[in-house]
């Protein structure tokens, strides 16, 4: 009698503990329940006379944190970490906002940064809950105010703290302990920088896409070779300051550096891939307009260059030291004539410029523009993997080059 009791005892409280996962399970959405990354569906932009709506819809809720930069005016917006239904990385504004850009900024939070083209303040920011069939929806409303309240308002955003060059630097000599060679890819861009988004209508892969997708198959070019070993700078769609780039060569002795970009411009018919090292004065206008854009990096990101602290007081006094500059060189003389066999190549192909990213490296180190994501033909190639392979076997090319020659001591 007692074991037919427990039994029945077994058989409700299962029935119980079913009926309980049940009803949490319909009162749950799905994708909390599953703890799915909350999705934005789309974005949208509105303009009346006096205000411009910013709007994001998003099947979660979302916290979020709002701050103003200025020299350039921002809106900066941080909020719970999200993936992108339509990940184009940003699009031109309309009203008070000239353009903007999203992405990952770190783990857990995505920024979005408005570019304003006036004086502006956050007249609301709230967040509608959903009501039938329509999602959650984030709403910012801007207004214009006057430049001297705007800059009183502004709340700026502190730099991370700032390591000394020492910081985490391996005391023994690594090149030493070492049997292959140690190269670092840098794919340009990541998370809420988008880099070049290519021409007024194009609304392909932007630039962080394309250079991480093309290093990730250079870096397996490269290993192929069983010559080299691979570090990338970043592996996701994620923001990195330009001097955590460099930090991650310097700190890990590396023996070469190779940042990987696309570029733009404003005629569509240029197109071509470019080298180029670091020099304080920049080879040409072009070469200097491209190392202002991507010197901005950290600027359009949220980040304001000016608090930057340089990292490499220990290791350089005259930002690099001579032998590394002439060893750049001698990489991109051994890289360009592997390049040409592959891809088209700009006239003039290897260029100088005051590069930050390059800057205050004890390493051997480039950046490649790969092309124009502003030319169909380029922009188009640059996401082919046949490309890409080429390209990874051309560095592999120039390394081996490079490393046997009497460049750097083996």
């Amino acid at each position: 009698m007692m074991q037919i009791l427990v039994k029945i005892f077994r058989l409700l409280l299962t029935g119980i503990i079913g009926l309980f996962f049940l009803y949490v399970t319909a009162i749950i959405p799905s994708s909390l329940a599953s703890g799915a990354t909350p999705v934005v569906s789309d974005i949208r932009v509105g303009h009346n006379k006096n205000e411009t709506r910013f709007v994001l819809e998003i099947n979660q809720n979302i916290e979020f944190n709002i701050f103003t930069l200025s020299n350039p005016n921002r809106v900066v917006i941080d909020i719970t970490e999200v993936t992108w239904k339509d990940d184009f990385g940003g699009a031109k504004g309309l009203g008070y906002i000239d353009s903007y850009r999203f992405g990952l900024f770190k783990p857990g939070t995505s920024r979005i940064v408005l570019d304003v083209n006036n004086p502006v303040k956050i007249d609301k920011a709230f967040i509608i809950k959903p009501k039938k069939n329509t999602p959650y929806r984030f709403v910012i409303d801007l207004k214009k105010i006057s430049i001297s309240t705007f800059e009183t308002s502004v709340k700026k955003s502190k730099p991370s703290p700032v390591r000394s060059a020492n910081d985490n630097v391996p005391e023994k000599n690594l090149r030493e302990q070492r049997t292959k060679k140690l190269i670092v890819l840098d794919p340009g861009h990541g998370g809420h920088d988008p880099g070049n988004l290519g021409g007024k209508e194009y609304r392909g892969y932007p630039e962080k896409t394309v250079v991480l997708s093309a290093a990730q198959t250079i870096k397996k070019e490269l290993e192929k070779s069983g010559r080299y070993e691979v570090v990338m700078t970043r592996n996701t769609d994620i923001f990195l300051k330009l001097r955590n780039r460099s930090r991650i060569a310097h700190n890990k002795q590396a023996d070469l550096f190779i940042s990987i970009h696309a570029d733009s411009f404003k005629s569509p018919d240029i197109r071509g891939a470019t080298v180029y090292t670091l020099s304080e004065k920049a080879s040409d206008k072009e070469a200097d307009a491209m190392a202002a854009r991507e010197n901005k990096s950290d600027i359009i990101a949220g980040m304001d260059l000016d608090e930057e602290i340089d990292i490499v007081q220990s290791i350089l006094i005259d930002l690099v030291k001579r032998e590394t500059m002439n060893l750049s060189s001698s990489f991109a003389n051994e890289l360009i004539p592997q390049l040409q066999r592959v891809v088209l190549l700009r006239k003039r192909p290897h260029r100088t410029a005051g590069l930050i990213v390059l800057k205050g490296l004890d390493v051997p180190s480039v950046l490649v523009e790969l092309g124009y994501l502003t030319n169909d033909m380029d922009a188009k190639l640059l996401m082919q993997k046949e490309t890409q392979v080429q390209i990874g076997k051309s560095i592999v090319r120039a390394a081996d080059n490079f490393f046997n020659k009497s460049y750097v001591a083996n």
